[in-house]
């Protein structure tokens, strides 16, 4: 077998689900244990903030929703450091948090001229750039400077543009127990004779990147063993984030775990979709957060949840809300700087129906790069004054 039968027959294996990471620019690879982990969870759809991070203090708020409003009896206060608001009451279960100082709210997060349109702004917040301009990931950049196959790992079907680069993207793993390499039997038997047979120059690299592979298939086949010590929510997400605990406590040496979930549209009855949603959401983040601590890593897990819009103040006429601009994000670990990280919404001065954007959205993504240790200038573009969490 030549060097270009070897090489083409070597790319067959990188059949990891949906999308593999393009390893031919890479030399001798190899998985490492890493201080920092980046948690990110999109909710997609755009979750209306004024229902999750309520301002059940201003009657305007009631007045504008006359029929989905939290009740002021339902609505989880959140005390004197939290600008006079309280928590939808599905979050129950972060309260914890808050009060240990291990949550940060982030109300009003955007970009300057807003899009409505969830895959526009979707777009933006993956690429990291208004402007759109930029067509890779901001932490598919990322990944394109680091020296390890699995330094990111997306949790789910095919590859988000976040986490797609210029040279590679992040392997993207269903389930850790359907995870798996898939090729022919006989190329099997044949790649595996080669893969022991050292080669020179590109060949080389290539025996080397397939070698280092292996290895982390062979930790995730461990990983499977691995039982999570929490109670998960039986829902997609809940699963997905107990994959995520399962790898981190395999050691699988991703500094990025993604994952996403679905369903945050609420144009109609959005009472009883919202709270189902926020349920799921706060369960599996207070069990992923309990796994985190039995194994010993809360300390350096942060994780960021995010959407891609908020909604409109005011209530439509089917009893939910259409797509708005500010939103809210969380950002959550034992090793964060807790509280609030923005004021009470004015609901007498509105962009257009919306809340008005108060962070840039780029000012949280260059705390969490820096979190792990990342150049946040060199990956967003720019200079970003970090927000002040970590």
């Amino acid at each position: 077998m030549d060097r270009r039968d070897f090489i083409k027959k070597s790319l067959l294996t990188l059949a990891l689900g949906q999308a593999a990471p393009s390893l031919l620019s890479r030399t001798a690879l190899a998985a490492q244990s890493r201080e920092k982990i980046l948690v990110v969870v999109n909710l997609f759809g755009g979750n209306d903030q004024l229902n999750t991070l309520i301002p059940f203090r201003n009657d305007l708020y009631y007045r504008n929703r006359p029929s989905i409003a939290i009740s002021r009896e339902q609505v989880l206060d959140l005390g004197q450091n939290g600008a006079r608001l309280g928590l939808h009451p599905q979050l129950r279960p972060l309260m914890a948090m808050w009060d240990a100082g291990e949550l940060a709210l982030i109300p009003q997060v955007g970009y300057p001229n807003p899009n409505r349109s969830h895959f526009i702004s979707t777009s933006i917040w993956h690429t990291a750039d208004p402007t759109r301009r930029e067509r890779t990931g901001w932490l598919g950049r990322w990944g394109d400077g680091q020296d390890d196959p699995f330094c990111d790992t997306f949790i789910g079907g095919a590859t988000p543009q976040a986490l797609q680069g210029h040279e590679r993207s992040a392997p993207a793993v269903s389930s850790v127990d359907g995870f798996t390499l898939r090729m022919p039997k006989p190329l099997e038997a044949a790649l595996e004779a080669e893969m022991h047979t050292q080669r020179q120059g590109q060949a080389e690299e290539v025996r080397q990147a397939m070698l280092s592979l292996r290895g982390a298939l062979d930790k995730i086949g461990q990983i499977r063993t691995y039982s999570t010590k929490a109670q998960y929510p039986n829902h997609p997400f809940g699963k997905n984030l107990a994959d995520v605990a399962r790898m981190i406590a395999g050691g699988l040496g991703s500094s990025v775990y993604y994952t996403t979930v679905g369903g945050w549209d609420t144009h109609a009855a959005q009472l009883p979709r919202q709270g189902e949603l926020l349920g799921y959401l706060s369960q599996a983040l207070s069990a992923f957060r309990a796994d985190m601590k039995a194994i010993g890593r809360d300390k350096d897990v942060l994780i960021l949840a995010f959407s891609e819009f908020g909604r409109r103040v005011q209530e439509n006429a089917s009893h939910g809300t259409d797509h708005g601009k500010g939103g809210l994000m969380l950002v959550l670990g034992g090793g964060i700087k807790g509280g609030m990280y923005g004021g009470e919404p004015n609901l007498e001065d509105l962009d257009d129906g919306d809340l008005r954007y108060q962070t840039d959205f780029r000012n949280v993504y260059s705390a969490a790069l820096g979190w792990i240790q990342a150049d946040a200038k060199q990956v967003l573009g720019q200079e970003f004054k970090p927000l002040g969490v970590v």
